[in-house]
């Protein structure tokens, strides 16, 4: 009974665990996972590599895809195929067969108003053909470390057989969010509330308003004790269809500038148990349980090493040149981070005040968290009696010099022949005049 009881408890808590900090979090999911906007490491996480239909969260690939590869100011024509290619009440703003809008249009209206036409017209435009735009979504996906997606097609829908292999994960969906941040444009959009902007076309004079599909965007949310701080949702897509249930990635930056991601993927909405209610969650728990935690600080002595040749005791303290900070727990207890210390092998003077002579790494799990460099933390003068050994093989290893001391042997070498070979001359003329 006792065994039966421990493995019951065992099994509850694997089934609950968030790494890389325990706690049973109430978010009912398929799959999700809270992640450092900056370095990328991870609080919590449930099921992070399952394979999931994505939904609209694919267009942040193809936004990534278009940002890097496309030319905003490009007008793009929409095709027949693009317009009509949406799924069955697929999301779209209107556009019209043979309508042209800029880059810059459709991925506000894809990014904001998750438009399925506006995803199709951009992958037909910015290469030579919609099969060309899709392979590089999924060799881009590789190339930043998203590994386990394929997409199919470049806005999410999975109704089609055609689309049976169209997947990613929680954790391919935070790193390419991760990515997308990285550009000013990506972020200036996903921040705004409305889709009121697009340029009048061949075919619309003036655009309805559409609200962002992202309902918790520009919220603030208060956490702590005493709701005494707070974070603001700041971006970033959701993505819905039968199959999929309903996803959101989300970015938020609490008052210190800490910045999260959060994916949540599969959910089955109910009232007041959402996956917007379950993103709130998520980054409650990031919020309260991890802060940006100083590792090491500048100017700390990392080791005392002795260096050969010194004018005085050779002992110089190593030190940080810079300082590291990550999250991590507020527990410190709970940061379990390896340090590796690599120094400069036979380290001699002359040494100068800043000299870089190694660095300290710092892992978490096997993951690097960054790594610091390791100076001098003072000048180290150079022994009379090697700075004139150093002359002397400075002298020795002279271009100059060695021509010179081959010429002087070769003069050398000249002479004692020419020595010899008078005295051979004079034995013989001797040897001459006996007869």
């Amino acid at each position: 009974m006792k065994k039966a009881i421990t493995a019951l408890i065992i099994l509850l808590i694997l089934s609950f665990q968030a790494s890389p900090v325990f706690c049973a979090l109430d978010i009912d999911a398929a799959a999700y996972i809270l992640m450092d906007a900056k370095t990328g490491s991870v609080l919590y996480e449930y099921q992070p590599d399952i394979r999931l239909r994505p939904a609209s969260t694919t267009k942040i690939m193809t936004a990534l895809v278009a940002l890097k590869k496309g030319d905003l100011s490009q007008v793009m024509t929409a095709s027949s195929k693009a317009v009509s290619d949406i799924g069955v009440g697929g999301m779209n703003v209107g556009i019209m067969v043979g309508e042209q809008l800029s880059l810059d249009d459709l991925l506000h209206a894809m990014l904001i108003a998750s438009a399925n036409e506006a995803a199709n017209i951009i992958s037909e435009n910015i290469y030579p053909n919609q099969t060309d735009f899709i392979n590089a979504m999924n060799e881009m996906a590789v190339q930043i470390g998203a590994k386990n997606s394929t997409f199919t097609n470049p806005c999410g829908i999975d109704e089609y057989e055609r689309d049976a292999n169209h997947y990613s994960t929680a954790r391919d969906l935070a790193i390419i969010a991760k990515e997308c941040l990285t550009l000013p444009k990506f972020r200036d959009i996903i921040s705004q509330k409305q889709l009121n902007s697009l340029s009048p076309t061949n075919k619309h004079q003036k655009w309805n308003v559409v609200n962002n599909t992202n309902k918790l965007l520009g919220q603030t949310i208060k956490y702590g004790i005493n709701g005494e701080k707070q974070f603001t949702i700041t971006g970033l897509k959701t993505g819905s269809t039968i199959r999929a249930g309903a996803n959101f990635i989300s970015s938020a930056v609490n008052d210190d500038g800490f910045e999260l991601i959060s994916v949540i993927l599969g959910v089955n909405n109910k009232p007041g148990r959402t996956v917007f209610d379950f993103t709130e969650t998520l980054l409650k728990a990031g919020y309260e349980n991890f802060s940006n935690q100083l590792i090491v600080d500048r100017n700390t002595v990392i080791k005392n090493v002795q260096v050969e040749d010194a004018a005085d005791d050779g002992n110089l303290a190593l030190v940080t040149n810079g300082k590291l900070e990550a999250v991590l727990p507020n527990n410190e207890n709970e940061w379990n981070i390896e340090k590796i210390i690599t120094i400069n092998q036979n380290l001699k003077a002359p040494i100068k005040k800043g000299d870089i002579l190694g660095n300290i790494e710092y892992k978490k799990a096997g993951i690097s968290i960054g790594k610091v460099s390791i100076v001098s933390s003072r000048t180290v003068d150079q022994s009379l009696k090697a700075k004139i050994e150093d002359y002397i093989n400075k002298v020795i290893e002279n271009s100059i010099f060695k021509f010179i001391f081959i010429a002087l042997i070769v003069v050398v070498c000249f002479l004692i022949l020419r020595k010899i070979l008078r005295k051979i001359s004079r034995a013989r003329n001797r040897r001459r005049r006996l007869r």
